[in-house]
């Protein structure tokens, strides 16, 4: 893989993930608020679904994203993408369902 490629696939992994998670940045410091009850709980719960994604996207692509050498930069590209947005999806799915475990928690909390 040549330096101009890897450098692409990294921007390209920074990106997507970046994107997904300003995307659900606004519902999910609400949510967080809502569970913590402070901002700071939230902030911190933020910030570590942001690195795990970051992170957790980034060593699958460093992991698994090397191609044969003389494939084209579209599969490539593709091979990456696809990479990056499994590692959105497992922080999502991670945080998602933490969040719905603590749900009925802090519902049956409220009924007491």
């Amino acid at each position: 893989m040549s330096l101009d490629l890897f450098l692409v696939c990294l921007v390209v992994t920074l990106g997507t993930v970046g994107a997904a998670l300003l995307y659900l940045r606004g519902i999910t410091r609400r949510v967080l608020v809502a569970q913590c009850g402070t901002d700071t709980g939230a902030e911190f719960w933020l910030r570590a679904a942001d690195v795990l994604a970051l992170a957790g996207s980034l060593i699958l692509v460093l992991a698994f994203g090397g191609v044969l050498p003389g494939a084209d930069w579209v599969q490539q590209l593709r091979l990456v993408l696809g990479l990056a947005l499994a590692g959105v999806f497992v922080t999502v799915v991670l945080v998602a369902s933490s969040v719905w475990r603590a749900i009925p928690a802090a519902q049956s909390g409220e009924a007491s």
